[in-house]
C-alpha cells in the first residue's frame, strides 16, 4: 500500500512524503530519515512505561526515528500555519485546508501505529481503512469494528476471544501512557509547536476513546443496525 501526504503552504512552500507498506501485514516499509539519530531517539530516553524492547538490543525507538523524520521539515513551523493537505491513497485523493497541526496528525498518527511498537503495533490494523481528517466518532467506529474483527479472528486461530469493550479501553489507555511519553520524547527534538500539538490532538483522540466507547455510545449507534 502507497500513501502520499503532501502540505501545501499558503507562500507556495511544498513538503510531501511517500510512504509505502508491506501489503501483508502493513508495516511501514519507507525509510524516513538518512541522518544519524538524535539523543532523543534513543529507547532510554523518556522510554514508555512497560515497553518490552530492551536498550542493550534495540538503541533507538523504532516510533521516535520514523517520527523525527516526518516532523524535521516543520521544526520551525508554528501549529495553526494554514496548508492545503492532500492525501493520495489507493487510487483516491482526500484534500482539505486546514491547520498544520491537524494535517499532522493523520500522518503522525499511520506512522506510529506501522513503525514496529510492541503497543502500537496493536493500532496497524487500522491502517488498512486509514481514513485522513477522522472525525472522533468515525475513528471510535472504526476502532470498535477492528477490535472485534481482532476478537473474531482469535477465535478461528483457537485462542480465547473477548467480546466485550474492556479490552479495547485499556489499549486506548495504554496510547494515552505511550503519548504523554513520546510528548517528552519530541520535547528534546525542540522547534516549535506544529508537531507537538498534534501529538497532543491524537493523545485527546485516545483519552476520549477510553471514556467515550461505553452502553450510551453503543445506544446511538444501534439504529444504524436496526
Amino acid at each position: 500500500m502507497d500513501v502520499q501526504y503532501r502540505y501545501l503552504f499558503e507562500d507556495g512552500r511544498v513538503e510531501c512524503f511517500d510512504l509505502l507498506f508491506d501489503e501483508t501485514d502493513l508495516s511501514l516499509q519507507t525509510v524516513l530519515t538518512d541522518k544519524e539519530p538524535e539523543p532523543w531517539m534513543a529507547l532510554s530516553y523518556c522510554q514508555c512505561e512497560g515497553c518490552s524492547l530492551l536498550a542493550d538490543e534495540t538503541a533507538y525507538c523504532p516510533v521516535a526515528v520514523n517520527l523525527g523524520g516526518l516532523v524535521a521539515p516543520f521544526k520551525e513551523d508554528f501549529s495553526h500555519a494554514r496548508v492545503e493537505t492532500t492525501v493520495t491513497m489507493r487510487g483516491r485523493e482526500v484534500k482539505q485546508t486546514c491547520d498544520l497541526q491537524e494535517g499532522l496528525r493523520s500522518m503522525m498518527g499511520l506512522v506510529m501505529a506501522t513503525s514496529g511498537c510492541p503497543y502500537l503495533d496493536r493500532l496497524r490494523p487500522m491502517a488498512y481503512t486509514h481514513q485522513p481528517f477522522a472525525t472522533m466518532e468515525e475513528t471510535f467506529f472504526r476502532s470498535v469494528s477492528g477490535y472485534f474483527m481482532a476478537q473474531l479472528i482469535r477465535l478461528r486461530e483457537g485462542e480465547e476471544p473477548s467480546f466485550e469493550l474492556d479490552g479495547l479501553r485499556a489499549l486506548y489507555r495504554d496510547i494515552n501512557k505511550i503519548n504523554t511519553a513520546f510528548t517528552e520524547r519530541l520535547r528534546g527534538f525542540g522547534g516549535k509547536d506544529a508537531h507537538l500539538n498534534a501529538l497532543v490532538s491524537l493523545d485527546i483522540f485516545a483519552q476520549m476513546g477510553g471514556m467515550s466507547i461505553d452502553e450510551r455510545w453503543l445506544t446511538r449507534i444501534t439504529p444504524l443496525f436496526s
